[in-house]
């Protein structure tokens, strides 16, 4: 009975390490996007007015000729 009990604490225990492992990774994936997002913020911020069109157009000549 006593190896029983110690055997389901171990599996408890393990079980208990692998949620732990789980949860903070998620948490770090949570935070990396959360970071990424507000750099993407900040450039989107700084460049207002840009035409994507106007310099993929710019580059392709550029490349054309």
């Amino acid at each position: 009975m006593a190896i029983q009990m110690q055997s389901h604490a171990d599996n408890l225990e393990v079980f208990q390490k692998r949620l732990e492992l789980l949860v903070g990774a998620r948490f770090e994936e949570k935070m990396k996007i959360e970071k990424s997002i507000k750099v993407q913020d900040n450039i989107r911020a700084r460049i207002k007015g840009w035409d994507s069109t106007k310099e993929i157009r710019k580059w392709r000549e550029k490349t054309a000729n």
